[in-house]
């Protein structure tokens, strides 16, 4: 690429960016007026709220067996904290009809209660009071909990003064042990934990807002004005197009969560000043602790800003208006804010697992740093995870603008699903707008209705949810009058390729093996969940676990991943871009850390033998061989041990590693070269 080109590119992209009020608007009023004006307005609404309910005086009733000295100690002001209303004397009736009214907040009455044994002994009958109150009504919740409180405070001067008839020491037998809380935690300390709650979420939706309307103008936007086309013709190439878009993207939320921050400090400090000031704080903070944290943040936005800015233009970049850019996007946002409350999670902490989910790492590093918690191996961990991240996308984003038929074809919004089957073609491929739309109901169908079946039983459950992954995407195809044998690879293989697909099923797994240990010995909890929900599955005998476990989701899994989901990609973009996508959503539906790696990768091995092949059977045959093997290792350990020891041993050495990786590789590679004899590749 050549810098010249893309420095001229870059400042013709900020120039058009800027031009547009709207990402002025959010980028330099938002978080310079908006979010300040939010905070100090937030702050007094909850500081005049908890006035209003401190001082507040509240009504209270009373039945008339209440007796006259606890009506008093509420009459008279015994206690300073609250304040009430006394009504004496009403009847229950009344008072459930003026608390309905919301004309007393609180009724309480005196309960008649049969004495126990020991109470008739010691010729003493406690006393048991009932409140009633509404808890619909805030006002009626907030004077039961005072009401409470009084007679707390009512029954300890009760007992304070039965001791002291007594004789003996009230305030010791009440208080025998005092307790005095010593925060040993510096002023910074405590300001750091409680700003990494907040000051995390703020910057994520900051430099999401701030990578949104930049995102839409410089691809969907570009496409609705009429000037991509123009763009593509000048002496540019498509990574010096994309990557000035990019750098324009990253730029502008990089500058708006920036100027966010700044924002934020100026507020906390305003703050600090202010409780300085009033005396409510006798520590002072050191503000120069937090530098390496600011220091640390400031990178973590730029590898994050690298990230975010490529995933907003992926998703853009499929849409051909500027309002339908709008659309697609409110999904990730949702998302995006979803995973961004984990700064907010106490329970939830940065380790190597969290470290590789994007958004949470960002946040709870954040929340680490300004609590002065530096673990140097977890944060390159989290820089690098993110570096790795934008770096696919923006790769991702490279195969976008080299496809034709996403710049110049239809959009994600051409879903042939919503329209009347008469007007449709014949043999039309599969849209990604309809995979989107069978995705999501695949996804509801077996929460809901799998999920249900299975409460009924394990089995009746596996058998309804292969059933749906089976039958939504064939329904979808023969309504959309999609061409089933080219959709669903409905195509005769030759045993050649079946001897290969053999060869290949087998070094991929011997090649998921290696991967699964070490994903397993970073991901210790999952992987031991994943083993207990694979023998759950495996309970009712051999011949129903093969027919449950390695049949069915042979047929119907191979169905909607391989035929319906893979015909998608391939009818829009080339091979390798067809197969990594199907594959990681093969790894995504089985919804585990663990699985994800080695069923993604078993799920390229299949894509690729039946884009080769042009046919679906060798991948069932595959995904059959696969799950038996489990089934076999589940059932027969003994035939494992005896024939392949490397397999069964608890614990794999580095030199079994070595041996199983060696043959692994062996295997595919034989695999491949059989395949490669004389197969035809299937044509886009």
């Amino acid at each position: 690429m050549r810098s010249r080109v893309i420095k001229s590119l870059y400042k013709k992209e900020m120039l058009d960016v800027l031009r547009d009020k709207k990402t002025v608007v959010m980028m330099l009023v938002v978080p310079i007026i908006l979010y300040p004006l939010l905070m100090l307005v937030g702050m007094l609404t909850m500081t005049k709220i908890s006035t209003d309910i401190e001082t507040r005086t509240y009504k209270v009733a009373f039945s008339k067996d209440v007796s006259d000295e606890l009506i008093g100690y509420f009459d008279e002001g015994a206690t300073d904290e609250y304040s009430f209303f006394v009504y004496e004397d009403v009847a229950p009736e009344e008072a459930q009809l003026l608390l309905e009214q919301e004309k007393i907040d609180v009724y309480v009455t005196l309960q008649a209660t049969d004495m126990s044994a020991q109470e008739t002994e010691k010729k003493a009958v406690k006393e048991r009071y009932q409140i009633d109150y509404l808890s619909s009504v805030n006002n009626s919740g907030y004077g039961a909990d005072r009401v409470q409180s009084v007679l707390a405070s009512y029954s300890r001067d009760m007992s304070k003064r039965l001791l002291e008839k007594a004789g003996l020491d009230a305030d010791y037998i009440l208080n025998p042990v005092e307790l005095k809380l010593a925060d040993k935690a510096k002023a910074e300390e405590s300001a750091g934990n409680l700003m990494g709650t907040i000051i995390p979420f703020m910057l994520i939706v900051s430099l999401l807002m701030g990578t949104m309307y930049p995102a839409i103008d410089t691809t969907a936007g570009e496409r609705e004005r009429g000037t991509l086309e123009t763009m593509l013709t000048l002496p540019i190439s498509n990574q010096e197009l994309i990557f000035s878009k990019f750098l324009t993207v990253a730029t502008i939320g990089v500058a708006s969560a920036i100027l966010n921050l700044i924002s934020m400090g100026g507020v906390s400090s305003y703050m600090y000043h202010i409780a300085v000031s009033v005396g409510g704080m006798n520590q002072g903070i050191n503000f120069v602790r937090f530098i390496p944290a600011v220091i640390i943040g400031v990178l973590c936005i730029l590898a994050f800003a690298i990230f975010v800015s490529a995933i907003t233009m992926c998703v853009c970049a499929f849409a051909r208006t500027y309002k339908e850019a709008n659309n697609y996007i409110t999904p990730l946002m949702l998302v995006i804010l979803f995973a961004s409350f984990a700064s907010m999670l106490p329970n939830l902490v940065l380790n190597a697992r969290t470290a590789l989910v994007p958004v949470v790492n960002i946040c709870l590093l954040i929340r680490d740093i300004l609590a002065f918690k530096y673990n140097f191996a977890i944060i390159a961990l989290v820089l690098a995870s993110n570096t790795i991240y934008g770096i696919l996308s923006v790769l991702f984003l490279g195969r976008i603008y080299k496809s034709e038929g996403i710049l110049f074809g239809e959009s994600l919004a051409g879903i042939r699903i919503f329209e009347r089957r008469c007007n449709m073609k014949k043999g039309q491929p599969v849209a990604m707008g309809e995979l989107v739309i069978v995705l999501a109901v695949e996804l509801l169908a077996v929460i809901y209705v799998g999920g249900a079946a299975s409460l009924a039983s394990v089995y009746k459950g596996i058998i309804i949810t292969q059933l749906l992954i089976f039958s939504i995407p064939v329904l979808a195809a023969w309504y959309t009058k999609c061409d089933m044998r080219q959709t669903f690879k409905l195509k005769a293989p030759k045993p050649r390729e079946l001897v290969a697909a053999v060869f290949m099923v087998i070094g991929a797994m011997l090649l998921g093996m290696v991967l699964t240990a070490i994903v397993g010995s970073i991901f210790t909890g999952s992987a031991q969940n994943a083993m207990a929900d694979t023998g759950e599955y495996m309970k009712g005998g051999f011949g129903i676990s093969v027919l449950l476990v390695a049949v069915l989701p042979a047929i119907c899994e191979e169905t909607l991943f391989r035929g319906y989901v893979m015909s998608a990609f391939v009818s829009r973009f080339g091979k390798v871009t067809a197969i990594i996508g199907t594959a990681c959503i093969f790894g995504l539906y089985h919804m585990s850390i663990v699985k994800f790696f080695t069923t993604a990768l078993l799920g390229a091995v299949f894509c690729y033998v039946v884009y080769e092949t042009r046919s679906i059977l060798p991948a069932i045959l595959m995904h059959f061989i696969n799950n038996a093997t489990a089934c076999v290792q589940m059932y027969y350990p003994e035939i494992i041990e005896k024939y392949l020891p490397v397999f069964a041993g608890e614990t794999v050495t580095l030199q079994d590693m070595a041996l199983i990786l060696a043959m692994g590789i062996v295997m595919l590679v034989t695999g491949k070269m059989i395949l490669n004899m004389g197969c035809r590749k299937i044509e886009k």
